[in-house]
């Protein structure tokens, strides 16, 4: 039987050291809230995989395994399943078409204390962060 979990993330722009995110449009005209790309898993589909599909299916864009990082995962309490993040390298920033409910924003990690997210969510971005600067530092080592 399969364990139905869920996984997120963002892409990551090398050009810019940005971040892709979705701003929710509210109905009742509150704050939007930002999240990041993500949903549900699928019969025989690992985190990579669902993360994977979930992009393509927003944003058209077909993403290549050795682009996509794990973050790391944790038991999302108010989903009751398991929550495995992923950011995904991509080159440059693209432009992409808002939709009805939502639209996508390139963000800097510094812009990130001034947007309304839930506190997962926020949490889930400051750790990407630091996931991605450590690779950054290690590459510098290396060289």
């Amino acid at each position: 039987m399969h364990k139905s979990f869920y996984a997120s993330g963002f892409l990551y722009s090398l050009k810019t050291h940005q971040i892709l995110l979705l701003q929710s449009k509210q109905k009742d005209n509150t704050v939007p809230l930002w999240s990041m790309l993500g949903g549900e898993s699928k019969e025989g589909e690992d985190a990579e995989d669902t993360f994977q599909r979930i992009v393509h299916k927003l944003l058209k864009v077909n993403l290549k395994m050795k682009h996509i990082y794990p973050v790391y995962d944790y038991f999302h309490d108010t989903q009751d399943k398991i929550n495995y993040v992923f950011y995904a390298e991509v080159k440059s920033p693209q432009k992409f078409i808002p939709r009805k409910e939502s639209a996508f924003s390139w963000v800097s990690f510094s812009e990130i204390a001034k947007l309304r997210f839930s506190a997962h969510t926020k949490q889930d971005v400051i750790v990407g962060e630091r996931v991605i600067n450590l690779k950054r530092r290690l590459a510098q080592h290396l060289q």
